[in-house]
């Protein structure tokens, strides 16, 4: 089954400059609600690599006109080419493996390779919720040739947990947030048609696509440093990501706590997000399906003397946790 021709609605080219010999690719996977990171993404990615011809490749699902509106602003803006894969509602998977409040956008990343492979021999898969901060020549230049992907390892205790439950060796457990695509090895190996047999076949994969494209490259994969996988948490006002190593090239920005929510933003993602067609946007205060998140946004508001938003918040935040 080709995935791509059953699940691809509509593809829509927002800006093509005239090919050059070296031309390095890039996908994003999203729906609707992280239209916003992913353009920011993507213009850090261009900022950071100013002399690197990059073609941006957009999966997306239910992306509204003003989104992609704004994609078309950026793509004429920055002079970058872009196309928009629309991907039909019919895409689906199995949804009690999304325990964790994963999208079922991030399983878009499984039919990327087959859809590029007429178009390129590799390409970087990055998650919306990452920010380049260096120059990405030395990952587009690393051989692919024998290895399905290069990827970097996840955390020590994903390794304990995931890696040992599926078998894989210590170390080689990765982190999905970035990858970069061998197209070719990935086609001869069946890999779409055998992530979605593995997604839909019953068993709940707690961290869903990621377990998923573990067991499917087994042994079959490049690590690579953190420096392109820097995974960061924050906190309350931490700027956390002004603090990683210098040789970091894409930071991640792991858990639940995202930059463009109020409590943790940061000043690298705000040095985008005013600079974006978003700018105008109202960033949300907090997750507002996490209480820890709405209580950190009450602290704030009381560090910021802003008692009665402090107070009202930390009546939410309770009314959050007694619901669960």
């Amino acid at each position: 089954m080709n995935y791509s021709d059953k699940f691809l609605k509509n593809t829509l080219v927002l800006n093509k400059k005239t090919q050059i010999n070296q031309v390095y690719h890039i996908a994003y996977c999203f729906d609707d609600n992280y239209a916003m990171p992913a353009g920011l993404s993507l213009m850090s990615v261009i900022e950071n690599n100013p002399n690197t011809e990059i073609n941006f490749h957009l999966f997306t699902n239910n992306l509204s006109k003003q989104n992609l509106s704004n994609f078309e602003i950026i793509a004429k803006q920055l002079d970058c080419s872009i196309t928009c894969y629309e991907i039909d509602s019919s895409f689906s998977v199995n949804s009690d493996t999304l325990v964790l409040g994963i999208s079922i956008a991030t399983c878009l990343r499984f039919i990327v390779p087959e859809v590029l492979q007429k178009i390129t021999n590799s390409v970087l898969y990055l998650d919306c919720d990452t920010l380049c901060v260096g120059n990405l020549d030395e990952l587009f230049n690393r051989d692919l040739d024998n290895k399905i992907a290069a990827v970097v390892p996840d955390m020590e205790y994903m390794q304990d947990s995931q890696g040992k439950k599926y078998n894989i060796p210590n170390g080689e457990y990765f982190n999905a947030g970035v990858i970069y695509f061998n197209t070719i090895l990935w086609n001869e190996n069946k890999l779409t048609e055998k992530t979605f047999n593995l997604i839909n076949d019953g068993n709940v994969y707690t961290f869903a696509d990621q377990d998923v494209l573990n067991i499917v490259m087994k042994g079959n994969t490049l690590l690579l440093s953190s420096d392109f996988n820097n995974l960061t948490a924050l906190t309350v006002n931490g700027n956390e990501d002004a603090k990683v190593d210098k040789t970091t090239k894409i930071i991640h920005y792991i858990t639940k706590n995202k930059p463009w929510h109020q409590p943790y933003k940061t000043n690298l993602f705000e040095h985008y997000f005013i600079n974006s067609p978003w700018k105008s946007m109202s960033l949300p205060f907090y997750n507002y399906k996490k209480s820890s998140s709405i209580r950190a946004y009450s602290k704030l508001m009381f560090k910021q003397k802003k008692y009665l938003a402090g107070i009202k918040h930390y009546l939410i935040y309770l009314k959050t946790k007694l619901k669960k």
